[in-house]
């Protein structure tokens, strides 16, 4: 291990030089006044949380970004990563949280890193592809005065972009590609829920999503073989289908699902801590990588595990029971942040902002929810713990509602948790506000 980290301290020389000249006493992290004990890093506060349950005291843990700090925002020094040279592990959430880990591995490649977003199915999705660009390719049998449709399914998406092309002459696929892509080059004409496109040949129609599920019809001018082309494939974030009059699902020849321009990257929803389904495969993660590292603590973490498995899994049953109860399923928030707990317990977040919590809602996405809003009787608007509220307050007042926080433990705000802060007790908190706020809808 000293031979180790001995490399560690080489590789890191360069980088700590320029530090340590401007450095005075006091700043950056504190000395190791552990004695013999092993440090383990962990990347923020949720994670060591999870951690601390599993090892307790027999390891000095410690956090690798402060915690007041917005972990979308945060990177780190030639300081920060000086810390890590003490560390036997560095545990990370994944799903792209930590945007400074390959800064880490590039400087420290000998350090074990475990990712715990790899022991559970992370929430993906693409969005719309770029200008010019689709990702969806299909022959539709098209047929003069019948009528066919849109059936768009929930969503917080504003628009997807739809074009025709009549294949009289039999194009092969990638004559069809190149020439989608041309005229995918088109931002299109804007087409209302509700409304009923009369198909022209190349055409790009933009279709104009709806609060909550939505239909567009379209009519076709000829009998014939039409190849439909889209800016996005049928995915969580916007759900359709091609349907029939009668709502039939047509039985389309798909010829593309995936983008033409190979650039697109498949986007983590990242806040995958946030579902205790998630959190319980994290702990036996943690559990088995420790155990590995110190064998002679294996049946104390083991004995831990179950402890906080067990507690977990009860907080789970709680919350579910009492959610079967509740005939509502949607709740607002500020933060892009709660699909992983949504995805736990059967409910639905409608959301104002993206997966960064920087971002302001728009007018547009006010008005929008508002109509969400009056819609279902929803009349409580939440905002993320230690944030501006962001067009909560706003909306709030709009609807007579009111505005409670919920915590996402991507920072602690004030810099130093609470006592009762952990993992398990704020988890319960954010339950029972969401609970409650669909207990009290109107209708």
């Amino acid at each position: 291990m000293k031979k180790m980290k001995m490399k560690k301290l080489l590789i890191l020389s360069f980088l700590f030089a320029i530090v340590l000249t401007g450095c005075t006493k006091g700043q950056g992290k504190s000395e190791d006044t552990s004695g013999d004990k092993p440090v383990i890093y962990t990347s923020f506060y949720p994670i060591y949380d999870l951690t601390k349950q599993i090892v307790g005291d027999s390891v000095e843990l410690r956090t690798f970004m402060p915690i007041d700090k917005d972990p979308h925002l945060w990177e780190p020094t030639p300081r920060d990563l000086k810390g890590l040279v003490e560390a036997d592990l560095l545990i990370v959430n994944g799903a792209n949280l930590e945007k400074w880990i390959d800064q880490v591995r590039d400087n420290l490649p000998d350090l074990p890193v475990l990712t715990l977003s790899d022991s559970i199915e992370l929430i993906t999705y693409k969005g719309a592809a770029a200008i010019g660009d689709f990702q969806y390719m299909a022959n539709q049998e098209g047929k003069k005065g019948e009528q066919y449709k849109f059936d768009i399914g929930h969503t917080h998406e504003d628009i997807m972009r739809v074009a025709f092309i009549e294949n009289k002459n039999g194009l092969s696929k990638d004559k069809l590609i190149e020439l989608g892509k041309k005229i995918m080059e088109d931002k299109g004409e804007l087409v209302p829920q509700k409304s009923t496109i009369h198909v022209e040949q190349e055409k790009v129609y933009a279709l104009e999503m709806g609060h909550e599920s939505g239909e567009i019809f379209y009519e076709f001018p000829r009998d014939g073989q039409w190849v439909f082309i889209s800016d996005r494939v049928s995915e969580k974030i916007l759900p359709y289908d091609l349907v029939d009059i009668n709502n039939n699902i047509l039985d389309l020849d798909v010829l593309l699902e995936g983008s033409t321009s190979g650039m697109d990257k498949i986007t983590y929803d990242p806040h995958s801590w946030l579902s205790i389904e998630n959190a319980k495969m994290y702990l036996n993660a943690i559990n088995d990588e420790c155990a590995k590292l110190y064998p002679k603590y294996e049946r104390r973490y083991q004995k831990n595990k179950v402890k906080a498995v067990d507690q977990l899994t009860d907080l789970g049953v709680e919350y579910k029971e009492k959610l079967k109860e509740i005939h509502h399923q949607e709740f607002v928030v500020t933060h892009y942040a709660y699909e992983y707990l949504a995805r736990d317990f059967d409910i639905i977040q409608y959301p104002l902002q993206g997966l960064v919590s920087t971002e302001t809602p728009s007018l547009k996405t006010i008005k929008k929810a508002l109509e969400f809003c009056n819609y279902y009787g929803i009349n409580t608007i939440f905002y993320e713990a230690g944030n501006e509220k962001k067009g909560a307050d706003t909306l709030a007042s709009e609807i007579g509602g009111q505005t409670k926080f919920l915590t996402s433990m991507e920072y602690m705000p004030h810099g130093q948790p609470e006592k009762n802060d952990s993992y398990r007790e704020i988890m319960k908190d954010n339950l029972e506000k969401i609970y409650q706020s669909l207990k009290e809808v109107k209708h």
